[in-house]
C-alpha cells in the first residue's frame, strides 16, 4: 500500500517543479516555496541562484525533488490507518 503513495509522490515530485515556477510566476510565491523546497533549500545549501543554476543541477535537483516527495508521500502513506482486509 505505501508503494501506490511513494509512486504518486515520484510523480508529483517530478511536476512540482515545472508546476513551482509556473505558480510562483503567475499565481502565489508562497505556494510556490513550498512546492520548489528541494531548489530553494540546495540554491541556499550551495550560494547558487535559481536562474544561474547549470542544466546539470537542474536535473539533478528535480530528480532529488522526486526523491525527497516520493519519500514524504510515503511517510503520510505509513501514518494512514490500514483498511482491514
Amino acid at each position: 500500500m505505501i508503494y501506490i503513495f511513494i509512486i504518486f509522490g515520484a510523480a508529483f515530485g517530478l511536476i512540482a517543479v515545472p508546476l513551482g515556477f509556473f505558480i510562483g510566476l503567475q499565481v502565489s510565491p508562497v505556494l510556490a516555496n513550498i512546492l520548489l523546497f528541494p531548489f530553494i533549500t540546495a540554491s541556499r545549501l550551495l550560494d547558487v541562484p535559481l536562474g544561474e543554476m547549470s542544466s546539470l543541477l537542474r536535473i539533478s535537483l528535480t530528480v532529488l525533488s522526486a526523491v525527497v516527495w516520493a519519500g514524504l508521500f510515503g511517510f503520510v502513506g505509513s501514518l494512514l490507518p490500514k483498511k482491514p482486509s
